[in-house]
């Protein structure tokens, strides 16, 4: 392999892309991103000052000539970049000389070529900065910005993440963390909210899980390729998430997913989201980090409160006891932390599913107290279907909980 092969005509560019090009005007610019994709790690600052300072084709063919620090420090002030400005990781010369030893090994045209076809043999597809589906809230990463976003799903899911809220908990969740999330989902479905986590175990799978049952948008932010979903025991739900919403990594198909990969993959879900929102989390986690990012990017952080003998709310009741964090109690404080006035109506959440389970449970329920195995049972729904069906009708006070069950709050609707 080498770096040479990269110097590509704009013909050879037009031919690889083939097939993957979504409302993209610039195919240099675009070409040049894929294989910045390819090239570095994900929040490589050092690419970053390059590719904001000459546009990612520019950067590349000036890479690709390798001029010394001397030289690339010139061109970076006719850019427009000061000396200053060039101090921001350090000297110069050396973080030239450790960029380059990482990127050498992939500064190939075949490595491009390969993550192309790869997300073809996926039908899967791929956005960069220029393309019209692009999320522009991830340039608030400024210098750490992903170059691509590679997608298995549906591209327009990501356009409509400017309208988003990022939910994130411990792998190992509780019952009561699994329920909180359930009903957290549906007033935020109800008013097109996208709900965006990272398809782990726990309270990432039961957002994604509750969007999925009531007809609504998720996004699952991937760690490694798309080609490598993780975890596997959540595949069927990543297959359901393709079909109606969108999985997508920064790394290109083939990348394996590391303990690094796993903590900038946090910065891309802080980043695509108006709000975070913990519903459960350690303090040292990866749920943290994601806060982490979203105090960085001044985005809100929400905490759902827990047992105050319970581990798995330690992180939750620190961020409250800091003030880092909004206290959320119920969809009425999510709404409000979103700046969204009002709980959802009735006529809101007749969306695809929403109202078929409600129904469902209502009917069940009857007037007498059922507990949630009954109400299962008489439903015909699962026990997940039935908790957020029970939390949507309790947001709207038609039904109430007791030590015996649940129970009509009203006799008529």
């Amino acid at each position: 392999m080498s770096a040479a092969d990269l110097r590509v005509s704009s013909l050879e560019i037009a031919k690889a892309l083939e097939g993957q090009i979504i409302g993209v005007e610039d195919l240099e610019e675009h070409f040049a991103h894929l294989a910045w994709s390819n090239i570095c790690e994900p929040g490589d600052g050092f690419a970053g000052l390059l590719v904001g300072a000459f546009g990612a084709a520019k950067a590349l063919a000036i890479e690709l000539e390798e001029p010394n620090a001397s030289r690339l420090s010139s061109l970076l002030v006719k850019a427009g970049l000061d000396h200053e400005d060039q101090k921001v990781f350090g000297r110069l010369e050396v973080n030239l000389r450790d960029a380059r030893e990482r990127w050498r090994s992939r500064k190939s045209l075949a490595l491009v070529l390969e993550s192309l076809e790869r997300i073809r043999a996926l039908e899967g597809t791929v956005l960069t900065p220029g393309s019209q589906l692009w999320p522009q809230q991830l340039g608030d990463l400024g210098r750490h910005a992903p170059h691509a976003l590679w997608i298995r799903g549906r591209p327009e899911v990501i356009e409509g993440s400017n309208r988003s809220v990022a939910i994130v908990g411990s792998r190992d969740a509780t019952s009561y963390g699994e329920l909180v999330t359930s009903e957290l989902v549906g007033p935020l479905v109800a008013k097109n909210f996208t709900v965006i986590s990272g398809g782990a175990f726990g309270i990432d799978g039961m957002a994604h899980r509750s969007v999925l049952a009531l007809g609504g948008n998720t996004i699952a932010v991937m760690a490694g390729g798309l080609d490598r979903l993780y975890p596997s025991g959540h595949i069927p739900m990543f297959q359901n998430m393709i079909r109606s919403g969108a999985v997508i990594s920064e790394l290109p198909p083939g990348m394996a997913p590391t303990k690094w990969r796993f903590l900038q993959r946090n910065r891309v879900i802080a980043a695509l989201s108006q709000a975070t929102v913990v519903v459960e989390a350690n303090w040292q986690s990866g749920a943290m980090n994601t806060v982490k990012h979203a105090e960085e990017l001044g985005r809100p952080v929400g905490a759902v409160p827990g047992q105050v003998t319970s581990p798995k709310s330690a992180g939750c009741h620190k961020l409250i006891r800091e003030q880092r964090a909004t206290l959320i109690a119920d969809s009425s404080d999510l709404l409000e932390l979103l700046n969204e006035s009002g709980a959802a109506r009735p006529q809101d959440l007749q969306l695809p599913g929403l109202g078929a389970l409600e129904t469902r449970a209502l009917d069940a329920i009857g007037f007498s107290v059922l507990g949630l195995e009954a109400i299962c049972a008489d439903s015909g729904l699962t026990k997940d279907e039935a908790r957020i069906a029970l939390g949507s009708l309790e947001l709207e006070s038609l039904v109430s909980r007791s030590s015996d069950g649940w129970r009509r709050s009203q006799t008529t609707l």
